[in-house]
Formats: structure tokens, sequence, C-alpha cells
């Protein structure tokens, strides 16, 4: 007979911290069927029970009945399944793995680049404070330049001409 596989511990605390509150119960419902299980194979011993051949020979009349039953029984090989799904779960992990740690050096790229934001904003005068000079120099791209690039009141890019009011008919 095949040994009693162990399977790797489930860090249980670990998944319940990663997963929603939404998604708890179902975890909780899982766990507890995952729990019945184990305990259903664990009142299993390991190796099944020794049979007593000499006791049948003793007992059963028929010659040859149980030394046929004997080797039969001997001859029985129930082997696990082959294992296919392990090499895949593996590599579905090594991947994930990577797509994570791109993530994190991403995220981190991006951290850098704002916490330089924040700093460069901290060392700005406060709006409060600030003269229309002073907001253009600080933002460029966003203050009025009626210079460069004049626009009509309200200042706003809703009611600014544009190549595409020029396609618009006019309404009479």
């Amino acid at each position: 007979m095949a040994a009693r596989r162990s399977l790797k511990a489930i860090n249980w605390a670990g998944l319940i911290e990663r997963i929603p509150e939404a998604e708890k119960n179902s975890l909780a419902a899982f766990k507890a069927k995952s729990d019945q299980y184990f305990r259903k194979v664990q009142d299993f011993p390991e190796q099944p029970p020794k049979i007593d051949w000499a006791f049948y020979k003793n007992r059963v009349a028929v010659p040859g009945l149980v030394d046929k039953f004997q080797k039969e029984y001997e001859a029985l090989k129930i082997d696990y399944p082959a294992d296919k799904y392990t090499s895949q779960v593996e590599a579905q992990e090594k991947e994930s793995v990577a797509v994570v740690n791109k993530f994190k050096e991403e995220s981190n790229q991006r951290i850098q680049k704002y916490l330089a934001e924040i700093e460069k904003l901290q060392g700005l005068l406060k709006y409060s404070e600030m003269t229309m000079e002073d907001f253009a120099h600080a933002h460029p791209d966003i203050a009025l330049d009626p210079i460069n690039r004049p626009t009509i009141y309200p200042h706003t890019p809703d009611v600014q001409p544009g190549p595409e009011d020029e396609a618009k008919p006019a309404h009479h």
C-alpha cells in the first residue's frame, strides 16, 4: 500500500489577513470543510490492519482458496493518482510572484516620484500667499499665459475656441 502523503501546512491566519471582509465567511466555510476532511483522513490508520492468513487457513475447508486470496490481496497495489497539477500550480505561483514583484517595484518608483512631488509642493508658498507670478512660476502648465496662450473669459477649457468649434454649425 502507498504511504499517506502529508500536505503542506496551510497558513489559515495568513489567508484570513489577506482576503476582503466580504469573503471571510466563505473562507470560514471552506476551512470547516477542510478540517472535517482532515479529521476523517486521520481517523483511519496509515496502514490497513494486517490479515491473519493462518487463522483463515485453519477455518476455511476449501484447499488453496485462502492462498489464492492472500496472493491476490498482496499483489493488489492501489497507487495515488499521478500528480499532474503541482507543477502547474508552482508555475503559476512563480508567475504571480514575478507579477507582484514587478508591481512592487513600479509602486516604489511611483512612491519616490510622489514623495519628490510632495517635497516640491512643501517648498512652495501657500496658495493664499502667492501672487499670480508665483503661481505661474510654480505651475506653468495650468497658469494663465495671455501672451503665449491667450484665452477668453471665464478661462475654462470648455469655453475656449478651437478646431472643433470651426466644424460646428452655427445655431440661429
